[in-house]
């Protein structure tokens, strides 16, 4: 609560008849649901839960069971909407519960059962799908299977029966008996964490360092030269782009007080929060391709942000990636080049893939065109039009490069800051 006598006399005389205010403690980057791995949509549910259980106890209850009331701080959900608390006219029912469904149940059973992924889900409903929509999918045999039958197909079937044949008020009386909704809720966390504990993640990345082409010689150059880097610049925020399961967003977290690790493969993202479960740290996991990022979403396409428009750091780590974007995504240069620069603030540190080496051989296995524009000499002259070169080491054991990158402030940037 704001306890500053100043602060506290200067708020009352802004908002009258209110005597008590919150301070929240700003949370940077915001991130939403189409950007989470299936658990940490599963905790975001299962912390709703806890908190209308704990609210129940005290005659309370949430209004809201939208998933964008959670966010995630140092890798751990946090509850965010303090106003959706309120006095319920009853407590036998939860009257968010079909949101709860739309938001939490709906998608978590759609991935476990169906393969969707949550960015399709929420990024083309930004509220979720309701119990009617998930039904016209599941077919007549589906629909019947216990996973659905109590949680998507009953309530369907009781809304049509109550819109058509039930009297106006009949299920508006006064109930006191909060035994019902506590049975239901637990009933709920169980089903939740069955669903994110049998989820197997089966990404191409997610298993990365157990198969890449790294000698221990290479791999314990690389963690060191980037190590130094960052123990010499300092950089607050680390953008970790392509982060597989997260071993450089944890050394960069040693440096660095928030990083945010971002991988456009889910299962990698899903198994860095599991780790982040394990071994807290204050690491944010993105499932983002940034080739493809989160579009602004909702009303004028600026309800939720856009991932360009929320994502900066101080530096962007960007290894063994620079061959995905030019080979896989089919970037040019001095586009890798422009997304690299939109965000950072400062740094990059890039880890240059040669031809040679046997990942970039393998990606450009099957294509004619042998990119031979793709050099490291070609690749710096690109780059030094907007970043100036500050190191230069060859990772020991590979053939591999590490660059350190200081981004050069454009006419563009001063007219942007004035």
């Amino acid at each position: 609560f704001v306890e500053d006598p100043a602060l506290l006399s200067s708020l009352r005389a802004e908002h009258d008849g209110y005597s008590h205010f919150l301070a929240h403690e700003p949370i940077d980057p915001i991130t939403y649901p189409h950007e989470w791995s299936v658990s940490m949509l599963a905790d975001a549910g299962l912390l709703t839960l806890d908190i209308q259980r704990a609210l129940l106890a005290a005659g309370f209850s949430l209004k809201d069971a939208s998933a964008y009331n959670v966010q995630f701080v140092q890798g751990r959900p946090r509850f965010i909407d303090v106003s959706s608390i309120e006095c319920p006219e009853r407590v036998d029912l939860w009257s968010a519960l079909g949101q709860f469904g739309r938001m939490f149940l709906f998608p978590l059973l759609l991935c476990r059962y169906h393969g969707w992924d949550l960015r399709s889900y929420f990024v083309a409903n930004l509220g979720g799908r309701s119990a009617q929509q998930i039904l016209r999918g599941l077919g007549q045999f589906q629909r019947w299977r216990p996973r659905f039958l109590l949680d998507v197909t009953l309530p369907e079937l009781l809304r049509r029966t109550a819109e058509t044949r039930l009297p106006k008020g009949a299920l508006r009386a006064n109930h006191a008996n909060a035994r019902p909704q506590l049975l239901n809720l637990a009933r709920l966390r169980r089903k939740i964490e069955k669903l994110a504990a049998g989820y197997r993640p089966s990404g191409v990345w997610h298993d990365y360092a157990s198969t890449c082409h790294y000698t221990s010689t290479a791999d314990e150059g690389k963690k060191a030269l980037v190590s130094s880097a960052l123990a010499k610049y300092k950089p607050a925020r680390v953008v970790d782009l392509g982060c597989n399961t997260g071993d450089y967003s944890f050394l960069a977290a040693a440096h660095a007080s928030h990083v945010i690790a971002v991988d456009a493969d889910h299962d990698a993202i899903e198994q860095l929060y599991r780790r982040l479960r394990v071994h807290p740290a204050n690491i944010t996991p993105l499932a983002v391709d940034i080739c493809n990022p989160s579009p602004g979403i909702g009303y004028m396409n600026t309800e939720r942000a856009s991932f360009f428009d929320r994502i900066r750091g101080d530096c962007v780590l960007a290894l063994a990636l620079i061959h995905h974007l030019r080979v896989a995504a089919n970037l040019p240069l001095p586009a890798i080049r422009d997304l690299l620069y939109r965000l950072t603030t400062d740094l990059v540190v890039l880890e240059f893939v040669p031809r040679t080496d046997p990942m970039f051989e393998r990606l450009i296995a099957l294509r004619t065109d042998r990119l031979d524009d793709y050099d490291l000499n070609t690749c710096k002259k690109i780059l030094l039009e907007r970043f100036a070169l500050v190191n230069e080491e060859p990772i020991p054991g590979s053939p591999r490069t590490l660059l350190t990158l200081r981004k050069q402030s454009s006419s563009a940037d001063h007219q942007r800051s004035e």
